[in-house]
């Protein structure tokens, strides 16, 4: 299986993992059950997933602060809402979904490694 095919069935996999640990969760959700933020293409967790997924790869920890800095670096860091010093509007006042839900993320993000017998990158 070629290395694109595998990495778009990973997402795939992930993508389904994610909707059913952080969507079922999510505030955002409107009261019918369904994303609000999906219809007005906010949701940064799927807009930007593949990014998340290589940045998240490449850590391997027990600490979640390792997690967090390597999302704002990589992933942050191009956002619209963040500032030039590095704060941010949306994770101060928890509504940015990374922020919010990086364990779940995260949580997602290894289970779904783990199936695919892909270890961290170094």
């Amino acid at each position: 299986m070629s290395p694109l095919v595998e990495q778009q069935q990973f997402l795939t996999v992930l993508e389904d993992a994610l909707r059913k640990r952080v969507c079922s969760v999510c505030v955002d959700r409107n009261l019918e059950g369904p994303c609000a933020l999906e219809e007005q293409h906010e949701c940064v967790l799927f807009d930007r997933l593949p990014k998340i997924a290589r940045t998240l790869s490449y850590i391997r920890s027990n600490r979640m602060d390792d997690y967090i800095t390597a999302i704002r670096w990589e992933v942050c860091s191009e956002c619209p809402h963040q500032r030039l010093d590095g704060s941010c509007a949306q994770r101060e006042e928890a509504r940015c979904i990374l922020d919010r839900y990086l364990p779940l993320i995260v949580d997602a993000v290894e289970e779904t490694r783990a199936a695919f017998h892909q270890p961290a990158a170094c």
